[in-house]
């Protein structure tokens, strides 16, 4: 039985060029994780676009859906999962999006909990008793 999957997934485990284009794409998450950290690639069946597609008025034809590449790179740690998607014609464009919209994703994660704790640090600097020497 062969699936619109199949392909894409023999591409990714199959052909050396894409895996090394993934492992050098991955390498920009090494600020953002642990030893800890599982990275995962996903093949996405494309073709379960088309309700969103619908949803966001977006036009597009069974056919066009065919030939696009959902790739979504996940990462997971104690449970926690952050994850994105890529869809291009282009399998190296798909992974590419997809690295790029998590990157985009860990640094509004980053920049949220960094504000938080200058925050906090600014807050309870402010309440602290003043010291006169």
């Amino acid at each position: 039985m062969t699936t619109l999957l199949n392909p894409t997934i023999q591409l990714i485990e199959q052909n050396p060029e894409v895996k090394s284009f993934i492992y050098q794409q991955i390498a920009d998450f090494e600020p953002f994780v642990t030893p800890q950290t599982v990275v995962a690639v996903v093949a996405r069946d494309p073709r379960k676009l088309a309700i969103q597609y619908e949803t966001d008025g977006k036009e597009f034809t069974p056919e066009g859906l065919k030939k696009l590449y959902r790739i979504a790179i996940v990462l997971n740690e104690s449970g926690t999962t952050v994850e994105a998607e890529g869809v291009h014609e282009d399998i190296y464009q798909a992974i590419k999006a997809a690295k790029d919209n998590l990157l985009k994703e860990l640094v509004a994660i980053q920049d949220s909990v960094v504000s938080q704790q200058d925050r906090l640090i600014e807050i309870n600097h402010y309440l602290q008793p003043s010291l006169l020497h």
